[in-house]
């Protein structure tokens, strides 16, 4: 083809100028598709009871994480050069119903476990400080590592936010700030003699809420009154602001007196 007489010869299939376009230095140029060492050692850690969740989340931050798009075919057009292109033939983030009905941004940590899930998704790298971002960006309040493989590793709304910001997370349970807020709520009830906070979901799979708070109640109290006492504690919760930003979802257990 003489390029000289090619009048698309400054543009792409669909017509559209290659002129102000820039090419953008590729930082996963090297990587093979296998699931960064960190991540790995850190989540078999945290399997085994050596590493907290605190551990894995801090080396998710650090890592290399893959996106799956896949294809979504749709309307046509007749680009400039009188070839027929898809209009709308293009490559969605996969998103998904947790099953606690929450929207959760799937992504894997290789391409093995990805094929796994669905051998026709296309990989795409990125840090996880992106993933974050784009979850948050578009509401979606999980991000699901690895999704039924062994190495699956579920992103709660808080971690997702501090991630976003490259800063260090804290389980609610472990947080001074949580503690606080529970303590100056429970203890201004007569009836409580002690709580304790607990991971209701300690193998971050979403097996249930973030955070339980166990209540131990003297003697002495009817069924009535513990119900009008959860429902204040929990309501002084909900006015929280800090409360809010550090826990995602929390139980409540009664402990025996």
């Amino acid at each position: 083809m003489n390029h000289e007489k090619n009048p698309n010869r400054f543009s792409d299939s669909a017509g559209v100028p290659w002129e102000g376009r820039e090419l953008e230095e590729n930082l996963f140029a090297g990587d093979d598709g296998s699931a960064p060492k960190e991540f790995l050692n850190a989540i078999a850690g945290f399997r085994t009871g050596i590493k907290s969740q605190a551990d894995v989340v801090d080396a998710i931050r650090r890592s290399r994480l893959l996106v799956p798009l896949l294809a979504k075919l749709g309307e046509s057009e007749i680009g400039a050069n009188g070839l027929k292109v898809d209009k709308s033939a293009e490559l969605s983030i996969v998103t998904v119903k947790a099953p606690d009905d929450q929207e959760a941004l799937v992504v894997f940590s290789s391409v093995a476990a990805m094929q796994r899930w669905n051998p026709t998704a296309r990989p795409v790298p990125t840090d996880a400080i992106k993933v974050c971002l784009a979850a948050a960006s578009q509401l979606s309040t999980r991000v699901v590592i690895d999704p039924g493989s062994e190495t699956q590793f579920v992103i709660r709304r808080p971690a997702i936010a501090r991630i976003a910001q490259s800063l260090d997370w804290q389980p609610a349970e472990l947080n001074p700030i949580v503690r606080k807020v529970v303590a100056d709520s429970v203890y201004g009830e007569g009836a409580v003699s002690e709580f304790e906070l607990r991971s209701a979901d300690p193998e971050a799979r979403l097996a249930g809420a973030e955070l339980e708070v166990a209540i131990r109640l003297f003697l002495g109290s009817s069924p009535q009154e513990v119900r009008e006492l959860l429902e204040r504690v929990s309501k002084r919760w909900s006015e929280s602001e800090d409360f809010a930003q550090a826990v995602d979802s929390v139980s409540i257990k009664l402990l025996p007196s």
